[in-house]
């Protein structure tokens, strides 16, 4: 973290007065926007993609006008950050990564993915993880970056231990699932900046 105080919350405002787009060597983190509600019809349309989202579908183009405003003013309001994922080759919708419930006084955050079917195991997650932990440790300047996910959802499990993440413990009956009519356990992971593991993303 900067020294001087001002310059780190100047910075950190920068963050928000200019959205910060960013790319990997295959993607393209760009601003989510409502110019992208048809690529969004296809990711939250899929049963298997919203296997562990606990959110069921009523009216979809409704749902998604609502989840994509809800999205833009997150950043609006300084509580998160969210981005789609294009493929820079083709220039394709993958999906989207974000980072949300951002507390600027304790410096903390939670980070969720979400990728089209068709792009599974080809470690788009991984790559886009380790861009936006990169940017939310060395930019926002975040001191803990948190994974909260449903305890039966092994492959994102695995995929934020193989990147350094630590099990904090078990949140018992901590979402509804709408789908399931019934309380969900999640499991807590997290990665801290000073702990060593953190160099491993950088």
């Amino acid at each position: 973290m900067p020294d001087n105080l001002i310059d780190y919350k100047d910075f950190r405002e920068r963050c928000f007065s200019i959205f910060p787009t960013m790319e990997t060597e295959r993607f393209l983190l760009l601003k989510c926007d409502k110019a992208y509600e048809k690529d969004y019809e296809s990711l939250l349309s899929d049963d298997e993609v919203m296997k562990y989202s606990g959110t069921e579908i009523f009216d979809l183009k409704k749902q998604i006008k609502l989840y994509l405003e809800h999205l833009i003013n997150d950043y609006s309001n300084k509580k998160g950050i969210h981005w789609v994922i294009i493929d820079k080759v083709h220039y394709k919708f993958i999906g989207e990564i974000g980072i949300y419930n951002l507390d600027l006084y304790s410096n903390r955050c939670e980070i969720g993915y979400t990728i089209l079917k068709k792009y599974w195991r080809n470690k788009v997650a991984t790559e886009c993880i380790k861009r936006v932990l990169k940017f939310a440790f060395k930019e926002l300047y975040m001191h803990k970056v948190v994974a909260i996910i449903d305890i039966n959802n092994d492959p994102s499990i695995k995929l934020v231990e193989s990147l350094g993440f630590k099990e904090e413990g078990m949140l018992k009956e901590h979402y509804y699932n709408y789908k399931e009519k019934s309380y969900i356990n999640v499991e807590l992971w997290a990665m801290i900046r000073k702990e060593e593991i953190y160099s491993k993303v950088m």
